[in-house]
């Protein structure tokens, strides 16, 4: 089981979010997905747009001077806000938390994203499946962080990636050794069939109060409708 060597803050729900984001890309990748980096890459080209105006404009008042250059400096200060403003949308409103984009060999596309509520310590997660013929399927994942962090604060990576594998099909497809299906318990009887654990313990109670599961059955409390008269007392 490959558990990390750094040690986060378990109490930091930040520290908890991005270093469970940061394992996505990681594992996926490691499945011959193929990530795009069109989002991040438009939203750095944004970012580094407002800095080299920033950048442009002290220059050219540190070297011309204010009176000379403030109809420039007007216009460098439009262009900045106007910049920050399509960041501030193209994070909130078009990446929404956007953790992951990419696909695998089949041409099928898969996104993922990520947010967590305020003092709650739990992951959701949203994986939208583009698959062949323009299907899409989407699932929501919500599991604690202490389901793969440890009491010291080291990532461990298999329960991670057995959820990822577990809940969204086409990352089970290409890893299905962390598939974990889960399994309804059964209890083994005598002749050999097997019973649920409810028809057990249905069992179970019969015999220890002496009433035999067919008369369970056919007595009316037994049945949605039914109604068991109480005797009146002596």
């Amino acid at each position: 089981m490959a558990v990390s060597t750094e040690k986060i803050s378990v109490h930091s729900m930040a520290d908890l979010k991005n270093t469970s984001d940061d394992a996505i890309p990681a594992y996926l990748n490691s499945l011959k997905f193929t990530q795009s980096h069109t989002l991040s890459d438009t939203r750095l080209a944004l970012g580094y747009s407002a800095f080299v105006i920033c950048a442009a404009t002290f220059y050219w008042d540190y070297k011309l001077g204010f009176e000379s250059t403030k109809h420039y400096t007007t216009i460098a200060v439009a262009l900045y806000a106007l910049l920050n403003g399509i960041l501030t949308y193209w994070i909130w409103g078009v990446e929404r938390g956007s953790v992951y984009i990419g696909t695998n060999k089949a041409g099928e596309r898969i996104e993922v994203s990520s947010k967590t509520e305020k003092y709650t310590p739990i992951y959701n997660l949203s994986v939208t499946t583009v698959r062949k013929g323009g299907k899409r399927e989407t699932v929501s994942i919500k599991k604690p962080f202490n389901a793969w962090f440890d009491k010291a604060g080291h990532f461990v990576a298999l329960p991670f990636q057995q959820m990822l594998a577990s809940g969204v099909k086409v990352v089970g497809e290409a890893d299905p050794t962390k598939v974990v299906e889960g399994k309804k318990k059964v209890a083994k009887v005598e002749d050999g069939e097997t019973q649920s654990m409810d028809e057990k313990w249905a069992s179970l109670l019969a015999e220890s109060s002496g009433v035999s599961l067919d008369d369970v059955a056919a007595s009316p409390a037994a049945t949605p409708g039914g109604r068991k008269k109480r005797g009146k007392k002596a």
